[in-house]
């Protein structure tokens, strides 16, 4: 296990002139060893600390080791002195004693934090908790979390995502920290876990065991709602989801502490159902048939089933889905289990379906286990064309689209979008992040699914802390702070150069409309976003190197209206 290590005031400097990167130190996630195995699968992705230990490689006057702060590593206010610490450094000290001879990565288990008010030394790292960003000696540091599952097929995802996130807490870092009561900023710390093997068991060592107030993730809408009813909405614990979109999600009991970042899987169906007419069209004529076929196949969780009811509506060769004509005929529907090793059943049972368009519904499995297999296996004249979501917007299916031309004609997606050109467009917001990534992380992709909000989503809790800096630390506190995001005539996009001003007013008591990555950070009262846009994307590039691009069709959610039209990034 490795951790980040973070100067701040090089971080600073850098922020301001795109060269973060630069004047930091990175070892953390660019040194994780990606292993086989965990459970897997993505909607649509660290760590570090800057302390006063030469073994981090930390600036050594940056940790605290004076008496208690307000605050410690989670609330606010002095609390008394009633268990075995009083500051980070303590806890640090006694631990390092049981890890003392071991050296090498050894020595960072150490990292540790004194819990208020009881004062209890708490490990910041455990078996899935291997890394963190932030300065965990300051014992004003606020502590946070993300959840992603960071092992097997799904790290090349949510690696990532887990990048973005703690891309937005040195941002937040590098100008001393998010406003509080007191005349003095407090930092944030990130504990970054993975969920694959065990989420109950990673989700309880952030609430748990560090009480933190919110955290960014989980990456599927499953593992959201299994994270929200198992730990986090009892304990009082916000959770950002970047990338889910199951709109089950909204429903949940949740105690308004549960938000997506993206539109829900009802909010895409309008465009899906629409390019799926297009697509009938399309092919009748091409193929000279009075009637198309279709198979829908669904990861069979909360990402998949709510994709599949969302087209329940849907006509096809003009008749429902249910009619005798369609189900069971022109119509199959099917659904997967996402951990399963192999779907040979199923890609034998559309080799022999032989449909016109296939809707897949599912993360990264969904390409390499069915598609790349179906394709391979496939015996009919004529090929199918795919109708896909933004989970499955991810490496494999540009793997499997090189040198392939044929199949990237045959792709399709809807996903989000930084929106066509006008006074709410975030693409300042969006080109900025993606820049400031790739100076962070050079050598990385900025453009996966799911990046741009995991940053924004971590963004937001800073901004929601500010906006309640005189209110004890808690998720209740973070949503209500998150409220207040879209409620200001003065626009801020999420990039580093707007965080003191953003403050500035936050704190001073004004509502400000911070626009995100991909739109304004702007919810209904259920935690799901109200706006945005969708598009179609395909993949474009050239036969060796392929790439993700939109179509130019568009399609607001707000208005339900579409612009643009959609072109073939092959053409």
């Amino acid at each position: 296990m490795r951790t980040l290590t973070l100067n701040n005031g090089a971080v600073l400097a850098g922020l301001f002139t795109l060269t973060i990167a630069a004047c930091n130190s990175l070892v953390g996630l660019d040194d994780l060893t990606v292993s086989e195995g965990g459970r897997g699968g993505t909607d649509t992705s660290g760590g570090g600390s800057t302390s006063g230990t030469a073994s981090d490689g930390g600036n050594p006057d940056s940790g605290g080791t004076s008496s208690v702060a307000p605050g410690g590593a989670g609330g606010e206010g002095e609390e008394p002195y009633v268990g075995e610490c009083m500051t980070n450094q303590e806890c640090t000290d006694k631990a390092a004693l049981d890890v003392e001879g071991a050296g090498g990565e050894a020595s960072e288990l150490a990292a540790s934090v004194c819990i208020k008010p009881e004062g209890r030394c708490q490990k910041l790292l455990n078996e899935d908790c291997t890394t963190f960003t932030g300065d965990y000696l300051n014992d004003r540091a606020i502590l946070l979390g993300s959840l992603f599952s960071i092992k097997g097929s799904t790290a090349a995802t949510n690696l990532p995502r887990q990048q973005a996130a703690a891309l937005a807490i040195e941002q937040i870092n590098a100008v001393g920290g998010v406003p509080s009561s007191e005349d003095e900023p407090r930092p944030l710390v990130m504990v970054h876990c993975d969920e694959s093997t065990n989420l109950v068991r990673a989700a309880e060592h952030l609430v748990k065991d560090l009480g933190v107030p919110a955290i960014v993730g989980p990456n599927t809408s499953q593992d959201t709602i299994d994270v929200t009813t198992k730990v986090t909405a009892s304990a009082g614990t916000v959770v950002i989801t970047p990338t889910a979109v199951a709109s089950s999600i909204v429903s949940l009991n949740d105690k308004d502490l549960t938000w997506l970042m993206v539109p829900s899987d009802v909010q895409r169906a309008p465009l899906m159902m629409s390019q799926l007419g297009v697509l009938e069209t399309q092919l009748k004529e091409e193929r000279g048939v009075s009637a198309v076929k279709l198979g829908i196949v669904f990861r069979n969780d909360a990402l998949g089933i709510g994709t599949r009811t969302s087209l329940n509506e849907l006509i096809l060769n003009e008749k429902g889905l249910t009619d005798p004509l369609n189900l069971g005929n022109n119509v199959e529907i099917d659904g997967y289990v996402g951990t399963a090793t192999e779907q040979t059943s199923l890609v034998d049972k559309y080799v022999a379906f032989a449909p016109d368009i296939i809707v897949l519904a599912g993360t990264a499995e969904a390409v390499s286990k069915f598609m790349v297999p179906l394709e391979a296996a496939w015996t009919a004249p004529v090929r199918p064309h795919y109708v896909l979501i933004d989970s499955t917007k991810v490496p494999e299916l540009i793997m499997a689209a090189t040198n392939n031309d044929d199949l990237r004609g045959r792709v399709r997606g809807t996903g989000i979008t930084t929106g066509p050109s006008g006074k709410d467009t975030p693409a300042e917001a969006y080109n900025g992040f993606k820049i400031d990534y790739d100076v962070r992380y050079p050598g990385g992709n900025a453009t996966i699914s799911g990046m741009g909000p995991a940053h924004d989503a971590a963004y937001a809790i800073g901004l929601a802390l500010a906006a309640t800096r005189d209110q004890p630390v808690s998720g209740k506190a973070i949503a209500a702070g998150l409220r207040k995001l879209a409620s200001g005539p003065t626009k801020y996009t999420t990039l580093g150069p707007n965080l003191l001003p953003a403050f500035q007013k936050l704190a001073a008591g004004s509502g400000i409309t911070a626009v995100g990555s991909f739109g304004v950070l702007d919810w209904d009262t259920d935690g799901a976003v109200k706006g945005g846009t969708l598009e179609m994307w395909c993949i474009g590039g050239t036969a060796a190197k392929p790439v993700y691009q939109s179509s130019g069709l568009i399609f607001d959610i707000m208005s339900q209206q579409q612009s643009g039209t959609y072109k073939s990034c092959t053409q």
